[in-house]
C-alpha cells in the first residue's frame, strides 16, 4: 500500500488537533542570538564544504539545522512554537506564503534528514548538490525576513 504524502494543511490540522503548538512570546534579543549561531554554523558549514575531502553528511545536517532553527525563529513572529519539524514547516508553508517555500522541497530535507538519523543512510554529494542551491536560498530568505522583521518590530 502506498502512504499519500500529507499536504502541510493536513499536517498542521492534525497537529494543532493534537495540541502541539504551543504558545510562545517574541523575545527579540533571543531570536537575534539564536538567528546569530545558526548562522555562524551555516559559515562553518561552507569551511567544511570548500575542505580537501568534504563530508557531504555533516554539510547537509548543519544546513538543515540552521534552516529548521531559522524557521523556528520565524514562528515566534506569530507567537508560536513546536518541537515537531513537519508541523514548523508546515507552519511556514500556511502563515509565510510570502517566502513562496516550497511544502515537497521541506519534505524532501526532512525525508533525508530522517533516512539519515533513523536508518544510516548517508548523504552523497549527488545528493547534496540536488538540494544545495535551494537550501541556501532558503536560509537567505528566512534570515532577510528576520533580519527586517526585528527592525518592525
Amino acid at each position: 500500500m502506498i502512504k499519500k504524502e500529507k499536504t502541510a494543511g493536513e499536517v498542521y490540522e492534525d497537529l494543532s488537533d493534537k495540541g502541539e503548538y504551543q504558545e510562545a512570546h517574541l523575545d527579540k534579543d533571543e531570536v537575534n542570538k539564536v538567528k546569530s549561531m545558526a548562522l555562524k554554523d551555516y559559515e562553518s558549514r561552507k569551511i567544511l564544504e570548500n575542505s580537501e575531502a568534504p563530508n557531504y553528511r555533516v554539510i547537509f545536517n548543519i544546513s538543515y539545522d540552521t534552516l529548521r532553527e531559522l524557521c523556528d525563529q520565524l514562528m515566534r513572529f506569530k507567537k508560536q512554537k513546536i518541537s515537531n519539524h513537519q508541523g514548523l514547516f508546515a507552519f511556514i508553508i500556511l502563515n509565510f506564503k510570502e517566502l513562496k517555500f516550497s511544502w515537497k522541497f521541506f519534505e524532501r530535507i526532512r525525508g533525508i534528514r530522517n533516512q539519515n538519523k533513523y536508518k544510516g543512510e548517508d548523504i552523497t554529494k549527488e545528493m547534496w548538490e540536488d538540494i544545495k542551491e535551494k537550501m541556501d536560498n532558503y536560509i537567505n530568505e528566512a534570515k532577510k525576513y528576520i533580519e527586517e522583521n526585528l527592525e518592525k518590530n
